[in-house]
């Protein structure tokens, strides 16, 4: 990293010789260091402000005092007054500045706006002179004369922080100082007046440039001390090179071994964004993780250490750590870090690169190394279509082994079995281990699935051989799942959930064998994960169960229905969401049976119940395939003895979604056993008036988004509820507000007209057990 702290070094050599054009410049620097210089120009200048002002203002008014019997009263008033109140204000923002970080952060100072001010400020003090010396009288002529003189000297003394301003406010009072000499008419006066201006000018550059000088020299060696921290934090090695980023994480600084390593010239790198440097086609991070997580902590501003990503040509690797660069106030300004090619210290060598990479126990790649390659076989093949793929590899009876003969002879057979995979693999794939007897092989040849089931064959063929461990001779087999790219995806983490997926269904399929992923192994993994075995236990017992919530009218608020919601307790994770488990329970097919037993469930409660209150029950798409919905209905109502009208079915918009003409044949069949049809969450997503008109609905409820904002007054909302109300009131239908959860709620819903209102505030669901109690509780309520 010599090379690195030399350019540092260098660069700060050439900070000195600073010309004049960029030292005057009004433009903010654009790199970092000259950013940082402008704010230490800038902090010192600010830092002086309050006392500047305080001398300004006293000096005014005494100027204001000696010159009140000559000069109209009213004149100097109005001077004195904008003098004090630009004072004023640049004495409050300064302290401001200084003392609320956030006003700071969102108003930071500016140098032309800084010079705007001194200007005026200046001009100002350009009216003695010229309008009113003309009527002073002769000590009062001395005062003014004097007064300039000293504040041509104070200027140059105060502002030298920013040349800028200085050499404004110099100038422009020297304006003010050479009109006296011409008014007094003294050539040698105004010759040494402009003398001493160029005297003051010069020494405000000369200052300045020292200021400059220091401020830059100061970052730049706490930079270099910092560079060095980072490089015995991050452990850098000789290989590595520096690296350096903007705010807009754009290239600022790469070092002369970096540059060399990667065979590139300064100016091809330098300001270039760090995405598409890294991966111009934006291809390695689609595909890669290890690219995205680097792109994900530079967005983030999270520090990371020995990020491996594949370079732009995919030919070798780099290992790349940085850290954040924040600025006084902790404001994140850029990123310094280092990169290592590792792309030979992976696969050989002794160092740490290649060490975590490599598994103790067999010498082959672990589990990193195999994401690595994984990735890099998925970019390759990307860029021409060989195609690659993935096996995995696990060993039959490897347990019976470890549980019999012990550890160490199952160690022993994990190195002989690595020694096997690897002479079966051959040149078209490379093994790694990662994690106990599991096995991965990256396949980088032809990945016909015709050459891969030969390969799989062959691998299970060599591990079926026996094994001779000292005296011991061991049996294992092995079973093999296969993912290949890109069918099978083509992320790291996509193929190697495929292949592992693969690998359990050959495993159901008797071991000893391979399979291939297929796209519904997805699907009953899932399945069969979460509904074969609870969803199936809670149908069985008294997992699932139904609540009860009140609907109540609008005008008098009576209980005039209740919805029947289907609630699952699961014995470990307690209350489970119904928008979490229903699409589970649709997937899986068993909502036909769900959906009848909550039907049945709901109408032999609701006959339990006043003869005139209703009960809601909600139907999915899936339970309308068919006629098996309009039987259940009907066994439903018979068994039950519930009147008809008294079950409402509710359906959302979704049901229509696939094919119109059976979903509103099935409706039909409902309708004509006497039940009312409700359309649920009206609005909220596939709305359309010609549902309405087909399927015949008695009831509209509208979502409980539109309630809520038109509740808290959104013109939306409270447009789409009116126009949903008119509706229903042209088709002669009813409306439920769904979501009412207090009163001032339910009290616009009624000025809006609607006829019912359901929601937390008349009640939260409950079971049956304890629907009675929960009603006569809420009429008390009421009353």
């Amino acid at each position: 990293m010599a090379g690195a702290l030399q350019e540092n070094v260098d660069r700060r050599a050439q900070s000195r010789g600073l010309s004049c054009g960029e030292m005057l410049s009004l433009a903010a620097p654009r790199d970092r260091i000259g950013q940082a210089v402008r704010r230490a120009q800038i902090d010192a200048l600010v830092r002086l402000v309050p006392a500047t002002v305080a001398v300004q203002i006293l000096t005014a008014a005494v100027m204001v005092i000696v010159l009140r019997d000559t000069i109209d009263n009213f004149q100097l008033g109005l001077w004195f007054g904008a003098a004090l109140l630009l004072c004023f204000m640049r004495g409050v923002r300064a302290v401001r500045l200084r003392e609320d970080p956030e006003y700071a952060e969102l108003h930071p100072p500016r140098t032309e706006t800084i010079c705007l001010l001194i200007a005026v400020l200046a001009s100002l003090w350009l009216v003695p002179p010229i309008y009113w010396f003309d009527l002073a009288e002769p000590p009062q002529r001395i005062f003014v004369c004097v007064t300039m003189a000293a504040l041509v000297s104070a200027g140059s003394i105060t502002l030298v922080s920013l040349p800028q301003a200085a050499l404004l406010y110099v100038g422009l009072l020297t304006i003010g100082c050479a009109t006296l000499t011409i008014k007094l008419e003294s050539p040698s006066m105004l010759l040494l007046v402009l003398v001493y201006a160029v005297v003051l000018m010069t020494n405000v550059l000369t200052t300045a440039r020292q200021f400059i000088a220091h401020s830059r020299d100061r970052i730049e060696l706490r930079e270099q001390g910092e560079i060095i921290k980072l490089l015995r934090e991050l452990e850098a090695t000789g290989s590595a090179g520096l690296w350096e980023l903007d705010a807009e994480l754009r290239i600022v600084n790469m070092s002369v071994e970096l540059l060399t390593a990667m065979r590139l010239r300064e100016e091809q790198v330098i300001g270039v964004h760090y995405q598409r440097f890294l991966d111009p086609l934006g291809q390695i991070s689609t595909l890669s993780s290890g690219m995205r997580s680097l792109f994900e902590d530079l967005g983030n501003g999270t520090p990371f250490r020995d990020r491996a990503i594949l370079s732009a040509d995919r030919q070798s690797w780099w290992s790349i750590s940085a850290k954040p660069i924040l600025d006084e106030k902790g404001k994140l300004v850029g990123w310094r870090g280092v990169a290592s090619d590792i792309t030979e210290a992976r696969l050989s060598g002794d160092d740490s690169v290649r060490a975590a990479r490599t598994d103790l126990l067999t010498g082959l790649a672990n589990r990193l190394l195999v994401r690595e390659l994984l990735e890099e076989a998925v970019l390759r093949q990307w860029g021409d279509n060989k195609g690659c793929a993935l096996l995995l590899v696990d060993l039959d009876r490897f347990k019976l082994v470890n549980d019999t003969l012990g550890h160490a002879i199952g160690d022993q057979l994990l190195v002989e079995v690595g020694r096997r995979l690897q002479e079966a693999a051959r040149e078209d794939g490379q093994v790694g281990r990662i994690g106990g007897d599991e096995f991965a092989i990256i396949w980088s040849g032809e990945a016909d699935r015709g050459r891969l089931a030969s390969a799989a064959e062959r691998i299970i063929v060599e591990l079926s051989k026996s094994f001779t461990i000292g005296a011991a001779t061991l049996h294992v087999g092995a079973t093999i799942g296969i993912a290949i790219c890109p069918d099978d995806g083509v992320l790291e983490e996509q193929l190697m959930r495929a292949a592992d997926l693969a690998l359990y269904r050959a495993k159901e399929n008797g071991r000893g064998g391979h399979a291939f992923f297929e796209r519904y192994m997805f699907e009953q993994a899932e399945d069969h994960r979460l509904l074969e075995q609870d969803v199936r236990e809670a149908l069985g017992g008294d997992g699932l169960t139904l609540a009860y919530q009140p609907i109540v009218d609008a005008r008098n608020g009576k209980i005039v229905g209740r919805e029947a919601l289907l609630r699952w307790r699961h014995p470990r994770r307690g209350d489970i969401p119904p928008d979490q488990f229903i699409p589970i329970i649709e997937d899986a097919g068993l909502i036909h049976q769900i959906g009848d037993w909550v039907i049945r469930e709901a109408c032999a409660e609701a006959s339990r119940w006043d003869g005139r209150m209703r009960v809601a029950v909600n139907i999915s798409a899936a339970q309308l395939t068919g006629a098996g919905l309009a039987k259940t209905v009907l066994g439903a109502l018979a068994a039950s003895r519930l009147e008809p009208s008294r079950l409402e079915l509710e359906v959302t918009e979704s049901v229509f979604l696939g094919d119109d003409a059976a979903t509103l044949a099935s409706l039909e069949r409902l309708r004509s056993l006497g039940v009312r049809l409700v359309l649920d969450d009206f609005g909220k997503g596939y709305s359309s008036f010609g549902y309405l008109s087909r399927a015949h609905f008695s009831k509209i409820k509208i979502d409980q988004a539109f309630v809520r904002g038109a509740a808290d007054g959104a013109q939306d909302c409270v447009a789409i509820v009116h126009a949903i109300l008119a509706l229903s009131r042209g088709l002669g239908v009813e409306t439920t507000a769904e979501g009412v959860e207090t009163e001032g709620q339910a009290e616009i819903m009624r000025q809006l007209g609607c006829t019912q209102l359901q929601g937390f505030h008349f009640g939260r669901p409950v079971p049956a057990s304890e629907l009675f109690e929960n009603s006569a509780a809420a009429a008390l309520r009421r009353a």
